[in-house]
């Protein structure tokens, strides 16, 4: 998930927000200054409505970050390291850069989100007792009242036993800890959540055919669902596929490196770069210390009348955004990194710290499909 804006950093986290919530940021504004609180606070100006929307829109983002913090301070605390936290149109995203190794570290990762929505929802339910209670709380007792149910409703829907919600990956855990297979562990999960999704987009459809137009949001939220519990499940079966694969099996071994001071229109100009198959060009300072990664992708984005102006390390993706795997590493353990990669290819190097191949999309793909067809093979044999 792409971050527009960034925000800053939690426990040295990088934590931003993609443009989606800008969208849905006013929609929430405008529907409790205009609906919400003065239908169940008519007693106030136009003013004091869109003031305490922003004020109680601005809570309710900082409870997802909460939400979405917690996630990735677990997953620090059991030694997995967290590329981002992005919040965006559906809450927010945590980027791992791996896998819990046990299912109880799986299961605390997961679990802890909801805990914390759910302590949000105490808290702002709270606050909005004491305001009722010492009659001073004027239009902030709604709000906070609405604070407190959104909260809830958040905790629940994220409980729910499917993948890739917060209680697909407990029932993940859970299935995991009784079975000691985490591939059918998550192929489960996987399942429950497209269950879900179907669910979701049924009920929206029978309610917008029902004349309420809030079913369209379901019918959304379940598409959503459903396609993100099939991308886990196809996930899965390719690191299933994978399991007992090393990256020295997939990777490209040697591969040629650039100037980093070279212009794109330079690449682009090499007679040599006819016989490269590849689009990924790892990029080397005057020093000969790899700066970061060009790719064809990244050159098409730059105008042709720029190319000429623009080096490649202006446009290439730096080395610290590059996942880095050794020869010997399991590539199912390598693939989780590079699913959080800008380009989606990781750098191979050896004891040494000397870039020795490079693995990218394509490589595990034409590996899987060998697999697939080797696989074939045996069973025509057989039969």
């Amino acid at each position: 998930m792409d971050q527009s804006i960034r925000l800053g950093r939690i426990a040295g986290i990088p934590v931003g927000i993609n443009w989606s919530v800008l969208v849905i940021f006013f929609l929430i504004v405008w529907e409790l200054a205009e609906l919400i609180l003065p239908g169940y606070y008519p007693h106030s100006t136009t003013g004091i409505y869109w003031l305490a929307g922003v004020f109680i829109t601005l809570l309710f983002f900082a409870s997802l970050l909460a939400h979405e913090a917690s996630h990735s301070v677990v997953a620090k605390r059991n030694g997995i390291g967290v590329r981002r936290i992005t919040l965006w149109l559906f809450g927010g995203v945590s980027e791992l850069e791996s896998e819990a190794l046990t299912a109880g570290a799986d299961f605390w990762i997961a679990v802890i989100g909801p805990i914390v929505s759910f302590a949000c929802a105490g808290l702002f339910g709270g606050l909005r007792l004491l305001l009722l209670e010492t009659n001073s709380g004027g239009v902030l007792v709604p709000a906070f009242g609405w604070l407190a149910w959104m909260n809830l409703l958040l905790g629940v829907f994220n409980i729910l036993p499917g993948a890739p919600l917060d209680g697909g990956r407990v029932l993940r855990a859970f299935i995991w800890y009784r079975t000691g297979d985490r591939l059918h562990a998550a192929t489960v999960a996987a399942y429950f959540g497209q269950g879900l999704g179907y669910l979701l987009i049924g009920f929206g459809i029978v309610e917008f055919l029902a004349g309420g137009l809030g079913g369209l949001w379901f019918v959304f939220l379940g598409w959503f669902l459903l396609s993100a519990a099939r991308a886990e499940e196809n996930s899965t079966v390719m690191r299933s596929s994978l399991n007992g694969v090393h990256v020295r099996d997939i990777m490209t071994s040697n591969p040629t490196t650039f100037a980093s001071v070279m212009t794109a229109q330079d690449l682009l100009n090499m007679e040599e770069l006819q016989g490269y198959r590849f689009g990924s060009f790892p990029l080397v300072g005057p020093d000969g210390r790899l700066e970061g990664l060009a790719t064809m992708g990244r050159i098409s984005r730059i105008a042709p009348e720029q190319r000429s102006k623009t080096l490649l390390r202006d446009l290439a993706c730096p080395l610290a955004e590059i996942p880095v795997g050794s020869p010997d590493e399991p590539i199912p353990d390598l693939l989780q990194r590079m699913e959080a990669a800008p380009d989606g290819r990781a750098f191979v190097m050896d004891s040494t710290g000397r870039l020795v191949g490079i693995v990218s999309p394509s490589d595990i793909a034409r590996y899987v499909q060998l697999l697939m067809l080797r696989s074939q093979g045996r069973i025509a044999r057989q039969r």
